[in-house]
């Protein structure tokens, strides 16, 4: 008697877990869209020259505001620090490249995604925000 609870217990705990690993993310292109945002911000919140100048910090703010947008439905408790490694061999005029391939495929992760908060469409807006500004300090480098 004793083995056949031992026993049940074993089951119901491993159908448990097969349940939760099979289970896919709530919001995962949310989850990636966060990543790929804190990223992006990364690379040009510290400019090789030292300064920034007004369209990347509008940029900052945008992504800022994106980031908040999605952590009011995803609650990921990761901060803005929690990015993967940056090239830092990068000069500016890349690394703001890089920063509006990263928008651009974080646009795409939140369209992919529809909370029915509202969150989802002030993301992309913030978002296209953003990547209106890295164009425009991509340009004014040129």
């Amino acid at each position: 008697m004793k083995f056949m609870r031992a026993l049940s217990a074993v089951v119901v705990a491993l159908a448990c877990s097969a349940a939760t690993q099979s289970a896919p993310a709530q919001y995962g292109s949310y989850q990636s869209a966060l990543s790929q945002l804190r990223t992006a911000r990364a690379y040009i919140e510290h400019p090789d020259n030292g300064e920034l100048h007004e369209q990347e910090k509008s940029a900052i703010a945008e992504m800022d505001a994106a980031i908040n947008e999605l952590e009011s439905v995803v609650k990921d408790g990761k901060t803005l620090a929690d990015h993967p490694r940056l090239d830092s061999h990068l000069g500016w005029i890349p690394r703001l490249n890089k920063a509006a391939e990263l928008l651009n495929k974080a646009h795409d992760n939140v369209q992919k995604e529809d909370d029915g908060s509202g969150a989802r469409d002030r993301a992309l807006q913030h978002i296209a925000q953003a990547h209106k500004f890295v164009e425009q300090a991509i340009a004014l480098e040129q």
